[in-house]
């Protein structure tokens, strides 16, 4: 992607954080420095930016998953759970909650993020299927675990969940693979 592009993207990032999908090309532009004219020779629509946009949050996403499942100092659980809900650091502070309503405002960009997010689970399911196979992971269907975590994500993204519970999506994440890693039972010690 040249560097021209990457910018817009970033700053497209910066503003769905900042006022949501509502911003304007002229927004944008003015943010760049540039012309609406000129951001339209990078973009010929919002939709196409908004679409390039996730495609590069998706492909950082993979990224780090990749480092995830390359680093030495992780067992098998601790990559499990960071693997399942990575998030790259620059989306760290994004208010995700803003992202709101994009299923209704653009739909083509929905069913992006709704194809990014159920493709590309290989890894992650693999890692899974080892977990079980070295008795780390108790045994289950890997394609529960992952329908669940799609599901919830799809409803952060769609409701105002978040919002009721007063949880940044960050915080939603670590909550859900605690109950996905932890359950909701109290562990109870043995008894010899």
């Amino acid at each position: 992607m040249d560097k021209a592009r990457e910018k817009c993207i970033r700053e497209a990032i910066a503003l769905c954080s900042e006022q949501g999908l509502d911003f304007t090309m002229s927004q944008l532009a003015a943010r760049l420095g540039m012309s609406k004219k000129t951001l339209y020779v990078l973009f010929d629509s919002k939709e196409a930016l908004l679409l390039a946009t996730v495609d590069a949050m998706f492909d950082e996403v993979k990224a780090s998953e990749a480092d995830v499942l390359a680093r030495a100092d992780l067992d098998l659980a601790a990559k499990v759970r960071r693997l399942v809900v990575v998030l790259p650091d620059s989306y760290q502070t994004l208010d995700w909650a803003r992202l709101r309503g994009v299923e209704e405002k653009y739909p083509a960009v929905y069913r992006r993020i709704r194809q990014r997010l159920e493709s590309g689970w290989e890894p992650t399911l693999e890692l899974l299927r080892r977990g079980m196979d070295e008795g780390v992971l108790r045994p289950f269907e890997p394609g529960l675990l992952r329908a669940v975590v799609e599901g919830a994500i799809e409803h952060f993204l769609a409701t105002d969940a978040l919002e009721r519970e007063g949880l940044d999506y960050v915080q939603a994440l670590d909550g859900m693979m605690d109950l996905l890693m932890n359950g909701i039972l109290v562990q109870r010690e043995e008894k010899p």
